[in-house]
């Protein structure tokens, strides 16, 4: 009667613990505690793609050391997830489903978990680094200043002397009456006013890109230190009360009937934390690219015309008419004034300069329409000039003959 009794009672005692766990809740956080990983790695590894591009455009590159962690980071976040989703399927591939994998070895789970733990390190130490580098930065900003505004101020004086020296070869080629010396004399040093101007504000101007893009590269820097620290919060505090008191061993070893409803509580809630844990402390590797985007004005832009360049590429988009970017506008309103005053210069001298013009505006602009409008400006008043001498000429030849 005992055996009978106690062999009919198991199965009773077996089914009434697994009806009163498995309730439809846990049964969801079961599954995605499974499975979320396939619903971040496409967007994983689209979009830190889209940030190694992105981060590799010109207009970012090699504009500080920032960057290139950054870069660091988007490709250790790609191998951080696919490695720790190549883990996640073998195991509910074999323990769920029950299929025979036969990568499923001792030595090859070995070098997966370590793989996965590494690159997950490495993406955090990128970011410390990353914290460092600009701490130096803000606490030696007095040197970094100075060596970056001598460097602009030598690279312009250079690049004015060579063309000094054209003008000087030119201006003895082509003067060929005393009369106009007196002239160039007051045209000489407006010239001067004007290039010297020119060429303090291109410094100014290129410090201060400098300083707009540090400062976007600081917010995108802050916005993923916030959301690594963020996310990470519920995954220490789980750690930690684990450490205290472990919930997933309530129900190991104890039969059903010694179990209280208060227990499977306390397990429940537990498995939810460790679901959701999992879940937040792996988003850093997938959110960045839209932190960088909120964060970042010029990481946006660029994103934005690349997407709409491959747009008109595929010929879903009719292409636009091209506008002045950042590299070929005026920005500086003081840079506005100075162009004028140098227009207005060559507009009162009697000779055209366009080897200085072409100076100024090469330290003003990286365009090329600029460089083409005010080359044809020139022409237009080389052309008048010569009409002018010629009218002279003529003049001076019919009051000779009439003499």
């Amino acid at each position: 009667m005992n055996s009978t009794n106690n062999e009919t009672s198991l199965p009773i005692i077996n089914c009434s613990l697994q009806g009163r766990v498995y309730e439809s809740t846990y049964l969801f956080f079961k599954s995605l505690n499974s499975t979320y990983l396939r619903l971040l790695i496409g967007p994983g590894i689209l979009l830190n793609l889209l940030c190694l591009f992105i981060l590799s455009r010109p207009r970012l590159s090699n504009k500080s050391t920032t960057i290139i962690f950054l870069r660091f980071l988007a490709l250790f976040d790609i191998l951080s997830i696919t490695l720790k989703y190549i883990r996640a399927e073998m195991n509910y591939q074999s323990l769920e489903k029950g299929h025979e994998i036969f990568l499923l070895t001792p030595s090859v789970c070995k070098a997966l978990y370590v793989s996965m733990n590494a690159c997950i390190s490495i993406a955090m130490w990128t970011i410390v680094l990353m914290s460092l580098d600009k701490a130096v930065a803000v606490s030696y900003p007095l040197k970094s200043s100075l060596i970056t505004a001598a460097n602009i101020v030598i690279a312009v004086v250079l690049h004015r002397t060579s063309y000094d020296w054209r003008i000087s070869n030119e201006s003895t080629k082509r003067e060929s009456d005393s009369s106009l010396c007196k002239s160039n004399k007051s045209k000489l040093s407006l010239r001067q006013r004007c290039s010297g101007s020119s060429t303090t504000t291109a410094a100014e101007l290129v410090l201060a890109t400098k300083r707009r893009t540090n400062a976007q590269v600081t917010r995108m820097l802050l916005a993923v230190t916030l959301s690594l620290i963020l996310f990470n919060i519920p995954n220490t505090i789980f750690f930690v009360a684990v450490k205290i008191y472990d919930t997933r061993q309530l129900l190991l070893g104890r039969s059903c009937v010694d179990i209280s409803d208060g227990d499977i509580v306390l397990y429940k809630l537990g498995f939810y934390s460790s679901v959701i844990q999992d879940i937040l402390s792996d988003l850093p590797h997938v959110v960045n690219f839209f932190l960088y985007c909120l964060a970042g004005k010029k990481f946006r832009s660029i994103f934005i015309n690349e997407f709409h360049q491959l747009l008109v590429d595929l010929h879903l988009m009719k292409p636009k008419e091209r506008r002045l970017t950042h590299g070929t506008s005026i920005i500086n309103p003081e840079l506005i004034s100075s162009i004028a005053y140098c227009n207005n210069v060559e507009r009162v001298s009697p000779k055209p300069a366009p080897s200085k013009v072409r100076q100024s505006v090469e330290v003003l602009f990286n365009g090329k329409k600029a460089l083409t409008i005010l080359n044809r400006q020139n022409e237009n008043l080389s052309k008048k000039k010569i009409n002018r001498s010629k009218g002279n000429q003529k003049c001076f030849r019919s009051n000779t003959s009439k003499q």
